[in-house]
């Protein structure tokens, strides 16, 4: 530690008593003993500097400032300019930067308080907040209050954040909000999982996400629990899951999807309902895939369509739906049924909109198309 300027400060306080005269004197009152408030050192420091090694000899932080305010007792300084770095196994972990703040030893922790930016050395992690908490011992660098992590695939704000350095794992708490820039998302939940090095997010509270195209939301999506590939650019929703396009205006609801957010592609191998809201369509089925990009759904597995305005309705094995011209095309055990008038067509494949009525059924050479009128 290098101290070019020292100034010692005691505070005192000394109360004094005074006395009152009349028209007939009065005992003189004793005067009181004065009051010295306690002494507190004080130490005013240029290049302050803070270090600890664990009994290996191996350095655990080395913590220099500009200039401080110093507290022995307390061993806390309040410091302009901090910078420092962080150790693990002896070598450099984090480097540390503050305009200002305040540091605090205690044993084998030491807390920075101010706006700090943490830097990781391994994996260009970068993490600012408030309060910060470095243990060496667990590999634990925690930090608390307005925390932002940034990352080149990803950037989030939090609450509180705890990395454990050696995994590369940083777990995320309070209200979250996290970005990605290529495809650009927003997601929004209370605690996240977020595995640096392999590029994994795992969610397991409710969470809420928003693809954009420049400043325009153009799909959401909410869910009980998400995976997030970033390398990928797949995010997986599991429980309630509600997904919501704007164009074509679809609504998809199921119990788990894979979004592959660059392929704007969502599938299933359980059971999912998609609603057209302006054409009244619904389609069901046991599984399948809704290609947003180009504006097309297959369906498998008991899979029908259903047109709310006039009760048509199509069963087939398969259903493969082009939103565009909202025709519909069944193939294997096709039913068409309607209500006005009332018919029953069956065979092998059958194309048309639900919406006019206009569906035609074939079959193949095998079979034959039954009516049942």
């Amino acid at each position: 530690m290098v101290n070019n300027s020292l100034k010692v400060g005691i505070i005192g306080v000394i109360c004094c008593g005074l006395g009152l005269g009349g028209c007939r004197p009065e005992k003189t009152k004793p005067t009181p003993t004065p009051t010295v408030a306690p002494l507190e050192l004080k130490l005013e420091l240029d290049n302050l500097s803070f270090e600890q090694v664990d009994k290996q000899g191996k350095p655990l932080w080395r913590v220099r400032a500009a200039k401080g305010v110093y507290s022995p007792n307390r061993k806390r300084a309040k410091v302009t300019n901090l910078s420092g770095d962080f150790y693990q196994d002896g070598k450099i972990a984090f480097h540390l930067t503050a305009k200002t703040g305040e540091v605090e030893q205690e044993g084998e922790k030491i807390f920075l308080r101010g706006d700090v930016t943490t830097y990781s050395i391994k994996n260009n992690l970068v993490l600012v907040g408030q309060e910060v908490e470095w243990q060496p011992k667990t590999d634990l660098l925690t930090v608390s209050d307005r925390v932002q992590a940034n990352h080149p695939s990803l950037q989030a704000n939090a609450d509180r954040c705890q990395y454990f350095s050696r995994k590369e794992q940083l777990e995320l708490n309070g209200k979250i909000t996290s970005f990605t820039r290529e495809p650009r998302l927003a997601m929004q939940t209370e605690h996240l999982t977020w595995l640096v090095k392999s590029q994994k997010i795992i969610g397991d509270r409710p969470v809420q996400v928003q693809r954009y195209q420049g400043e325009q939301i153009i799909a959401r999506a909410t869910a009980n629990s998400s995976i997030s590939l970033l390398d990928r650019k797949i995010i997986d929703l599991r429980g309630n899951v509600r997904f919501n396009n704007v164009n074509p205006p679809v609504q998809v609801d199921g119990e788990a999807f894979s979004w592959s957010i660059d392929r704007q592609i969502v599938t299933t191998d359980r059971p999912l309902k998609i609603v057209h809201s302006t054409e009244q369509v619904t389609l069901t089925g046991g599984g399948g895939e809704v290609n947003l990009a180009a504006s097309t759904a297959t369906l498998a597995t008991n899979a029908q369509g259903f047109a709310t305005r006039n009760q048509a309705k199509l069963r087939a094995d398969k259903l493969v739906w082009e939103m565009t011209s909202q025709q519909l095309i069944g193939t294997g055990n096709v039913v068409y049924q309607q209500t006005n008038p009332q018919i029953k067509f069956t065979g092998s494949r059958g194309i048309g909109k639900l919406q006019d009525q206009s569906v035609v059924i074939s079959s193949d050479q095998r079979g034959q198309v039954r009516t049942e009128v």
